[in-house]
């Protein structure tokens, strides 16, 4: 009676068609209704604990980043993997001084941005009048400028304020959550710059000394893999997700969601890594939040037959937003040619309406996102031809008021408000919305562990 009761049970939360039972997605069942969201979570709180451990982030080079690899080498060790790694050189940041003091006395936060000049600055403080794209944006004697982000490039505000006479930029987002600062790069930009609040960016004025101070050096950091032991070694379906945070917050749901979920998915997969027709490789990638230098790396160190034996490469992001959708990667933009979207390389459909696969089993509805909304790193793969797909729960977007009808939430607001905060921690990771794109992931890792025909 029990068995009997188990098998109703799991029929009612996983609805299964008929004609999906195929002989193509028995591993895809197994693995999506195995996957447990308690064990992902407890992988959660242990990138969370390494986080506040190693000083508040995940950075690469960092102790928390350390840690996070020694407790997912050990996950994946004890499920039956050989762990290996690669060896990735990156350009570190280090900044030293950052700060912004007006002429009445108040510190305001700035957070200078990675690989721009530094300075020190004392003058006036005046907002630009338009995006800051032209140099007629800028008011005459103006030595800090403060300019929206969007419109034209970082790089680009830089070389048109520089042309207006301004020694140093700061930007901001006008964003919902007014009290946010994202670091990013500024490479190519010709001035110095930092960030600052929408709230402090649309308020400041006056006069006020700003002093940045960064500098760069080699350093290196690490890509992890576990593959199945069988699978065809000239058919290799990769998964992946980053495993570093930014350094102004532990990134719990960028990335450690993904990362543990996709560990518990490769845990669940152990038991049936000899059965598999091709073989699956699990990537956790160093410096993503660095642009992809993990993931990129990894591509232009294979040679062309390795390349060529990658089928796929499947990835997720932020899959536990806070504020969530369920967006899956549009591999193919022929459905909305209007709108010229980039697509995928060939095959990427394919990959795509097996994701969506995962979701619709659940009986969950999801929304299709462009390949360029989600910044990560599948596209290292996608330049190189291979075919890809993944998933997310949606980044600095806003939730609009169909999406809250559908998903819940809040509309208005961004789908995570944390992004690289440091309240990326636990308290901001939507756990039901964790388990079902592991469960999503998890379907789709076992039909293409089974079957990688991509040829529609």
């Amino acid at each position: 009676m029990r068995i009997v009761a188990f098998v109703l049970l799991s029929a009612l939360l996983f609805p299964v068609p008929v004609a999906a039972t195929t002989s193509n997605t028995w591993l895809a069942q197994r693995l999506s209704h195995s996957v447990s969201t308690r064990d992902a979570m407890a992988s959660v709180r242990a990138f969370d604990a390494a986080a506040r451990a190693g000083g508040g982030n995940r950075a690469p080079g960092s102790p928390g980043f350390q840690m996070s690899r020694e407790h997912l080498e050990g996950v994946l060790e004890r499920a039956g993997y050989r762990v290996t790694t690669q060896s990735v050189p990156y350009r570190e940041f280090t900044v030293d001084t950052e700060s912004l003091i007006t002429s009445a006395g108040a510190r305001v936060r700035v957070l200078m941005a990675q690989y721009a000049p530094s300075t020190r600055v004392e003058g006036s403080i005046a907002r630009v009048t338009a995006s800051g794209c032209a140099p007629a944006d800028y008011p005459p004697g103006t030595a800090i400028a403060v300019a929206p982000s969007g419109a034209c490039t970082t790089a680009a505000k830089t070389i048109a304020a520089s042309e207006a006479g301004v020694r140093a930029l700061l930007v901001y987002d006008p964003s919902p959550v007014a009290d946010s600062v994202i670091r990013r790069q500024a490479t190519g930009a010709v001035l110095p710059v930092a960030f600052v609040s929408r709230r402090d960016g649309e308020s400041l004025s006056g006069s006020g000394v700003l002093e940045l101070s960064g500098r760069s050096s080699d350093a290196t950091t690490v890509n992890v893999f576990a593959e199945t032991a069988g699978g065809r070694a000239d058919h290799v379906v990769m998964a992946g997700a980053h495993l570093d945070s930014g350094e102004d917050g532990p990134g719990i749901n960028d990335n450690a969601t993904s990362v543990s979920a996709l560990v518990e998915t490769a845990v669940r997969l152990a038991p049936h890594q000899h059965r598999v027709e091709n073989r699956v490789r699990f990537a956790f990638w160093g410096a993503e939040e660095l642009i992809n230098v993990g993931s990129t790396h990894y591509v232009a160190t294979r040679t062309p037959e390795e390349l060529a034996a990658i089928r796929l490469y499947l990835n997720w992001e932020l899959i536990a937003s806070p504020n969530f959708v369920r967006f899956v990667v549009d591999g193919d933009d022929s459905d909305h040619p209007d709108v010229g979207a980039p697509a995928g390389p060939p095959g990427s459909g394919v990959v795509e309406a097996v994701l969506t696969r995962g979701y619709r089993v659940q009986g969950l509805p999801f929304r299709t996102a462009d390949l360029g909304d989600i910044r990560s790193d599948q596209e290292p793969f996608a330049r190189a031809g291979v075919p890809v797909g993944g998933a997310f729960g949606g980044v600095r977007g806003i939730k609009t008021a169909d999406e809250a009808a559908v998903f819940g939430g809040v509309a208005g607001q961004p789908y995570d408000p944390c992004y690289h905060q440091p309240c990326d921690d636990l308290s901001n990771v939507h756990v039901r919305a964790l388990g079902e794109a592991m469960r999503a992931m998890a379907w789709a890792v076992g039909r293409f562990a089974v079957d990688d025909d991509l040829d529609g």
